[in-house]
């Protein structure tokens, strides 16, 4: 019987990871009129995650579609976002659902299952002198824009993926290689001689990943772009369209001390690492 869940389980994530369902949900989440159902649209989502205005710009009225509410900005009196350039910050709210130092080519999907960090940035890693990476789980409720953690250089980016599975618990449990097989932007950020990567991981209903510096859309798939972006810490650096994941990976030598614990809930401009001066 375990046997038969565990298939039927794995049939309805292979199912629902389909990139088309998620384009089809991002049409309905669009939709402007009649205006009585995108209101109702909002109303529902707003009183399903409990989402509390007081941090985001305007009313529930202002916004003319669940698109445009689910990337609602935040009310920069209420919470302005301030760049400290000792420390990495965290690129967006969220739930710091992993927190590692890595010494080989195999990073935590969840406890039990692992995937190679490489194949996942698209990257020649030497991991002989340790990397830090970390993954914040955003929900659906979460603010959905997400932040530069450091002022650096972008020096490219990498587009790859072609599924889009949830990235919960419950999936993340049963798919093999999740994040390398979810679309996923890859951005290289070049930092004191060293280069960090920031990974904005897409899910099921996730319409699109949009990028600041790329705002004629992303790039071709599987290949690196390479890119000369000066960028500014806590500037905006892209936005899901849904719940989704970023990961973040980085060389030890840039890390002083660990300023984040493993399991907490985060808010975008939370010190993460301390740099080494």
């Amino acid at each position: 019987m375990k046997k038969i869940t565990l298939l039927a389980s794995r049939l309805i994530l292979v199912c629902i990871s389909l990139p088309l369902l998620s384009r089809l949900w991002g049409k309905v989440m669009r939709l402007r009129r009649p205006h009585f159902l995108a209101k109702l649209m909002i109303d529902r989502f707003q009183g399903h995650y409990r989402i509390k205005m007081d941090d985001y710009k305007g009313s529930p009225l202002d916004y003319p579609s669940l698109a445009d509410f689910f990337v609602r900005p935040l009310n920069a009196l209420q919470r302005p976002l301030s760049a400290n350039e000792q420390f990495i910050l965290s690129p967006a709210d969220g739930n710091l659902s992993e927190m590692e130092l890595i010494a080989t080519d195999c990073a935590t999907q969840v406890k039990g299952k692992t995937y190679p960090l490489s194949r996942l940035l698209a990257a020649d890693i030497d991991f002989s002198q340790n990397w830090y990476l970390t993954t914040i789980y955003l929900s659906p409720g979460n603010y959905h824009r997400f932040h530069y953690p450091v002022s650096g250089r972008i020096s490219g980016c990498f587009h790859g993926g072609n599924r889009l599975f949830p990235v919960n618990a419950f999936s993340s449990e049963r798919v093999k290689l999740l994040y390398i097989k979810n679309e996923r932007l890859v951005t290289r950020i070049d930092l004191q001689g060293s280069s960090m990567y920031v990974v904005a991981v897409g899910a099921t209903f996730v319409g699109s990943i949009a990028m600041a510096y790329l705002p004629a859309g992303l790039p071709n798939k599987n290949g690196w772009r390479e890119l000369n972006i000066p960028v500014t810490q806590m500037a905006e650096m892209g936005r899901f369209n849904m719940g989704s994941t970023i990961i973040m990976a980085l060389p030890a030598i840039l890390v002083e001390t660990v300023a984040a614990e493993k399991g907490k809930p985060l808010c975008v401009g939370a010190p993460l690492f301390k740099i080494k001066n």
